[in-house]
């Protein structure tokens, strides 16, 4: 039979784990609000910079950095890139459509996160060239209908400062480029989200392209 101690005992117990569970409750909570910066970019390869209440907390970049020196003919392999084999494969138009439908699926599936996030200084610069100038023409119009579009659905879904914006023909070097970057400030809660809604499509786009 239990004693009352025993029994005062076992309520103290019972309130200590309550206790400690709605402070692990709490501590969750504060953390899911807590401020996350990214600095994103593209040029070729993507890169992400995460800042965490100001802190550093990753770098794609020195990461890559760190990683042990592969084999000369490894090295070769990895310097062709996403764009690069997209563009082998489709021509410039067609990789530069292949990135824009992704990026149009990933921000039709974070719609409603969108305006709760910040995003400043985008920088977009597409420069359309090709070793023909008539093929040029035709792929600085297909781009610039797929292009635009998605700028424009992007500029009215979210909280947007653009610094720079640049498609533009080049009938000289004949050398495409695409690249962009983007600072992101948002709450851990929201980067969670987002962060499945990308690799989710990320996923879908390299299924598609067999990459």
């Amino acid at each position: 039979r239990r004693t009352p101690n025993s029994r005062r005992a076992d309520r103290r117990v019972n309130v200590i784990a309550l206790i400690i569970i709605a402070a692990v409750i709490v501590l969750i909570i504060v953390l899911l609000f807590l401020p996350v910066s990214a600095n994103l970019s593209f040029e070729g390869d993507f890169s992400v910079k995460i800042k965490l209440a100001g802190i550093k907390l990753y770098d794609s970049e020195k990461k890559s950095a760190e990683k042990p020196k592969e084999k000369p003919e490894k090295s070769e392999e990895k310097k062709e890139n996403t764009f690069s084999k997209l563009k082998d494969r489709y021509g410039f138009s067609g990789a530069a459509k292949e990135i824009l439908g992704f990026v149009k699926a990933v921000l039709r599936k974070l719609k409603k996160q969108l305006k709760k996030i910040l995003i400043r200084r985008l920088k977009i610069d597409i420069r359309v060239a090709s070793p023909d100038a008539a093929q040029t023409a035709v792929e600085y119009g297909a781009v610039c209908a797929s292009f635009y579009p998605l700028l424009s659905f992007f500029d009215n879904a979210a909280n947007v400062k653009m610094e720079q914006i640049n498609v533009t023909a080049d009938f000289e070097s004949g050398k495409p480029e695409f690249s962009f970057s983007a600072l992101v400030k948002l709450r851990i809660i929201n980067l969670l989200i987002m962060t499945y809604g990308v690799f989710s499509e990320y996923n879908k786009f390299k299924t598609r392209n067999e990459l």
